[in-house]
């Protein structure tokens, strides 16, 4: 009902097939990403039980399809109506064919079973030689793998041949036929059978390659944490160099430092020794000028004295000398130094 509106849009055939394209435009990308058909009937209930757009549908229907038309229709219809009546026909006669392919199957195995009795007294009467040629036709039916032997129907002819009426050469078909069936079905069982030994030797061998490639990263495993080991003891080999380098440089520094501080000291001895012989020889200079300045000082206190006085009168004084202040520093740098 949601739909009357576009249909009715122009009320024709291809209206109504501009509609259908439309919503498979709309809602079939959706519908193609489901996963299976549950999923499908899922999205369609809820696209149902959604609101409903009729309005973009008729927007799509009449302007994306516009070239679907009723003469376009016409003439796809003239066109492909044979070959579309052909393939319903051959389809429905296909059906039939199975249908009655299954029916007659059943009949025949069902008839196997029913006739079982007759088929044994049938199989008994030619004798020992047509027991061998069955038990040989058994045997050729009951392994049907073997695709390279072509299938022999002489034996069955000449047993057909031999039988005496046309009803039992019937029935013995019939029998065959159904131990042909058989015989498929075990073969088709035997097949799948052969086919899930199959994928577990598969499964086998991926497991064995599987444990190849496990051994195989067991082993790039270990050598690789034998070369971290490696590497560790390595490192801690440079680090224990370094350490040790390190303590030399710390060795050599303080005797550095200890070789400048005495050549430091050296230095400075030297300039104090120098120093010390310096002040040796001003105190040789100054005592020599002390002594020349004291000769000179009494040898003019005698002139200037003689000068002064009479001859007769000749005083005693004490005499104090006149450096006395002077020199007075000297005798105590003397007492210092023997000191």
């Amino acid at each position: 009902l949601r739909v009357w509106d576009v249909i009715l849009f122009e009320g024709n055939r291809s209206m109504l097939l501009r509609t259908a394209l439309a919503l498979m435009e709309l809602y079939g990308p959706e519908l193609g990403n489901a996963m299976d058909a549950g999923d499908a009937i899922i999205l369609l209930q809820s696209l149902l039980g959604s609101t409903f757009d009729s309005s973009n549908l008729v927007v799509t229907a009449c302007i994306s399809f516009m070239d679907v038309t009723e003469d376009t229709l016409r003439e796809l219809r003239d066109k492909h109506r044979p070959d579309v009546i052909t393939a319903v026909e051959e389809r429905i006669k296909g059906e039939h064919l199975r249908k009655s392919s299954k029916g007659l199957a059943n009949k025949l195995y069902s008839f196997k079973h029913e006739r079982e009795p007759l088929t044994r007294e049938l199989s008994v009467k030619p004798g020992a030689t047509r027991e061998k040629r069955l038990d040989k036709d058994s045997s050729d039916l009951m392994s049907p793998l073997k695709r390279d032997n072509p299938f022999n129907t002489e034996p069955i002819n000449a047993e057909v041949d031999s039988l005496p009426d046309i009803q039992d050469q019937v029935i013995w078909l019939k029998a065959q036929l159904c131990s042909m069936l058989e015989d498929k079905r075990s073969a088709t069982v035997r097949a799948e059978e052969l086919e899930t030994a199959l994928m577990e030797m598969a499964q086998q061998d991926n497991r064995l390659e599987l444990s190849a490639k496990i051994e195989l990263m067991e082993q790039d495993l270990f050598e690789l944490q034998q070369l971290l080991s490696d590497k560790k003891e390595q490192e801690k080999a440079m680090l224990e160099v370094l350490l040790k380098v390190e303590q030399d440089q710390k060795i050599t520094e303080d005797a550095r430092i200890s070789a400048e501080r005495d050549a430091a000291a050296q230095k400075y001895l030297k300039k104090y020794e120098e120093a010390m012989v310096s002040l040796a020889h001003m105190e040789k200079r100054v005592v020599m000028a002390e002594t020349t300045l004291e000769a000179t000082l009494q040898y003019n206190y005698g002139l200037v004295k003689a000068q002064a006085t009479p001859a007769g009168n000749t005083t005693t004084k004490t005499r104090t000398g006149i450096l006395s202040f002077g020199l007075g520093w000297r005798d105590k740098n003397k007492v210092s130094k023997h000191s």
